[in-house]
């Protein structure tokens, strides 16, 4: 058996929680990291409330995901008693890192040949890239394009006192935070998109970013394949994010083109516990076709004229206002 290196700080309260964990299931080491996890996941109120972390004042009307352990009330209580939770989430947010990914590539969790290829990115190399792409620096950027111009500025054009007293209220809110323009017409505080889109894994990118910038106005987004290692980064997300994000479950590299900007409903499935089923945002394969040069010529006589950019209603879109508030608060 292979021996487990010696921890301290954070990382050693959550091995001391992993090994109580591991002395009541019984199970693999893999699968104690992952109760471990739904242990913190129930504690934070993610698995009732997917959206509490990053959009506090969307009230979650879907279904209510369950720990995915049988007996996991009985564990629960157990676990109470030891204050371990309490302990961990106090001494993780005074170091803030993504530990559970720590323990994921030290104590081997992938398996011993790691078929998925599972390697979580060094620190140091997180920081370096993070600083290299410019995150949340003060700068002239492109203007970003019209889909995702229109997801962001859809709670100040769907601001109107004579349909929701609580929306034009909230206009004013914003408009007197920190003297500022409307933000659709204010070009200083556009907001950064960030996505890692390759297997955000347990977010050590997107968390990255946050710590790298707490205070620019950003908005996360993040697409992982593997159950477990989502629901970590659902973890990590929630207690060290400064920033509103949305982490979906599936395969990056199926995802079609158009549901890949922030304007598609697929981010308001994001941050569920139990994963839902976005294969409706998957590319469609299409049949073999005969290529014929008349249909070609056909096209470049009449081009296709483009379709206007919808402003979609998703609850994701007060994401903007909710870090302006917030930032405000703090």
């Amino acid at each position: 058996m292979r021996a487990i290196p010696p921890y301290k700080g954070p990382k050693k309260v959550l091995v001391e929680l992993m090994n109580e964990v591991e002395r009541k299931v019984h199970h693999f080491r893999k699968e104690c990291w992952n109760v471990t996890i739904e242990l913190l996941a129930d504690h934070l109120g993610l698995m009732i409330n997917p959206w509490k972390y990053s959009l506090p004042n969307v009230k979650w009307t879907g279904p209510i995901s369950k720990p995915n352990y049988p007996q996991f009330q009985q564990l629960k209580q157990h676990i109470q008693k030891t204050g371990l939770i309490e302990q961990y989430i106090k001494e993780a947010k005074e170091e803030p890192w993504d530990y559970l990914g720590d323990i994921f590539t030290e104590e081997e969790l992938a398996g011993r040949h790691n078929r998925l290829g599972q390697n979580l990115t060094p620190r140091f190399i997180v920081e370096f890239m993070v600083k290299t792409v410019g995150i949340g620096e003060k700068k002239q950027r492109p203007r970003p394009d019209a889909l995702t111009e229109a997801w962001l500025s859809l709670e100040s054009l769907s601001y109107d006192k004579k349909l929701d007293r609580n929306l034009f209220l909230e206009q004013q809110r914003l408009r007197n935070i920190a003297e500022i323009e409307p933000l659709w017409t204010k070009y200083q505080i556009k907001p950064q998109t960030v996505i890692d889109p390759a297997g955000c894994g347990t977010g050590r990118f997107l968390l990255g970013a946050t710590w790298h910038a707490p205070k620019a106005p950003l908005v996360l987004f993040g697409i992982e394949i593997d159950p477990s290692l989502y629901r970590a980064c659902l973890v990590n997300m929630a207690m060290f994010s400064n920033h509103p994000y949305s982490i979906i479950c599936g395969d990056a590299l199926m995802i079609d083109l158009p549901h890949c900007s922030p304007g598609s409903k697929l981010w308001d499935m994001g941050n569920q516990w139990n994963p839902a089923d976005i294969s409706p945002f998957y590319c469609k394969i299409k049949p073999p076709f005969k290529f014929s040069l008349a249909a070609l010529a056909k096209t470049k006589e009449h081009p296709l004229t483009p379709l206007p950019v919808p402003i979609p209603q998703t609850p994701t879109a007060f994401s903007l206002a909710q870090y302006i508030r917030t930032k405000k608060e703090s």
